[in-house]
């Protein structure tokens, strides 16, 4: 969203909080450091205004000047920020009430997975009172690759960075070449889904409809699941409902984390 579109947006404005924040965003997609005249140009300032915002960032340690031309570049200041909070706590912190209320409101268990290695990990479960559903169970491991929650993350990571923990996989690396190309079409697919929903390859008759939360790629991610008995008629006729009641925890899950969407 750019200055124009929040200024008529938002009820408050912060201008000096601005053109720190510019600042900051526009050097965070620049691989070589700039100067103070190449920054003010590419966010349409003057170099006057921008001075003491710079001077301040600097003084802060968000911003360092290279030695030798004097241009700025970010410091890892916003990385260790942003890693002061365990990410394990965050997610459940944020998920424990939309969780709760999810699994009340439609009568299943649900589930938030986390990749972990290998593996998928159930990183925590909410069921219903007064039902009977399917449990899977907090701390269980499954292979990420045959799992409906697996390849919906997997899916969110970048080309190289998705090869790179396929091949450290078992069951990708010692699949056949078909298979292979199989998966990979599967993930590509799966690029920027809203959700997957798919019969379960670990347990007969279940269905899985999963639903992406947190931060794609990184150690804020995970998947919000539903898993119920597909051969049944109400499963069936219930799984809109299912699916509907997903993304809207979902989407109150990632503002419970500070992501706007």
């Amino acid at each position: 969203m750019d200055s124009a579109t929040l200024s008529t947006t938002r009820r408050y404005g912060a201008p000096a909080l601005d053109k720190g924040l510019d600042i900051l965003e526009h050097l965070s997609n620049e691989m070589a450091p700039l100067g103070q005249l190449e920054i003010a140009r590419a966010l349409g300032r003057t170099p006057g205004e921008i001075y003491r915002m710079l001077m301040c960032l600097e003084e802060r340690g968000y911003v360092m000047r290279e030695e030798g031309t004097g241009k700025f570049r970010l410091t890892l200041r916003l990385y260790e920020l942003s890693h002061r909070q365990n990410s394990t706590t965050l997610l459940r912190k944020a998920a424990r009430l939309p969780m709760e209320m999810l699994c009340e409101s439609i009568g299943q268990a649900c589930h938030l997975s986390v990749v972990h290695g290998a593996n998928l990990l159930v990183l925590m479960e909410r069921m219903p009172s007064c039902q009977v559903c399917l449990a899977v169970g907090e701390g269980s491991r499954m292979p990420a690759l045959r799992s409906t929650s697996g390849k919906l993350l997997l899916a969110q990571w970048s080309g190289a960075a998705r090869e790179d923990c396929l091949n450290q996989l078992e069951d990708f690396a010692g699949a056949s070449k078909a298979e292979r190309e199989r998966l990979l079409k599967t993930l590509s697919e799966l690029e920027g889904a809203t959700h997957h929903q798919a019969p379960s390859l670990l347990t007969e008759g279940v269905t899985d409809i999963a639903v992406p939360v947190g931060v794609p790629a990184s150690e804020v991610a995970g998947t919000l699941v539903i898993s119920y008995l597909s051969g049944t008629k109400s499963g069936e006729k219930n799984a809109p409902r299912y699916l509907k009641a997903l993304l809207t925890s979902a989407a109150e899950i990632n503002r419970n984390l500070g992501i706007a969407r």
